[in-house]
């Protein structure tokens, strides 16, 4: 799939677009791929766990959550929820800036004056 750039996601309180063509044919394979995989593995591991290893009984209830999970992700992605802007939760720059901290100021000038007075180690890659 191609990436997606957060200027080309959908301003808020727009629909994102449904994902088409070749990126859908290539979600639907990896989603039906990895259906496969976790039918046989459920098959597999209820056998085992019917034959009496107890330890599988985990695995028979693993793999339908990983198929769940499975469906719900391609859902998300078809239906391009993964392209929506989401409002920031960062604090809005129009607010006013905080004063600057004059012992921060201070400490600052401090190191930069430090190191302008530091001679260069020859002994010392650079």
């Amino acid at each position: 799939m191609t990436p997606v750039d957060s200027s080309d996601a959908s301003p808020i309180g727009q629909r994102p677009v449904r994902l088409t063509g070749k990126d859908a044919f290539w979600l639907h394979f990896t989603l039906t791929a990895g259906l496969i995989v976790c039918c046989g593995a459920f098959a597999f591991e209820l056998a085992r766990a019917l034959g009496g290893h107890t330890f599988s009984w985990m695995y028979v209830f693993e793999w339908p959550i990983f198929a769940a999970f499975a469906v719900y992700m391609w859902w998300n992605l078809l239906q391009g929820n993964d392209r929506v802007r989401r409002p920031s939760r960062q604090p809005s720059q129009s607010r006013a800036a905080a004063p600057p901290d004059a012992g921060l100021e201070a400490w600052n000038r401090y190191v930069h004056q430090v190191e302008a007075s530091e001679e260069p180690d020859p002994s010392r890659p650079v």
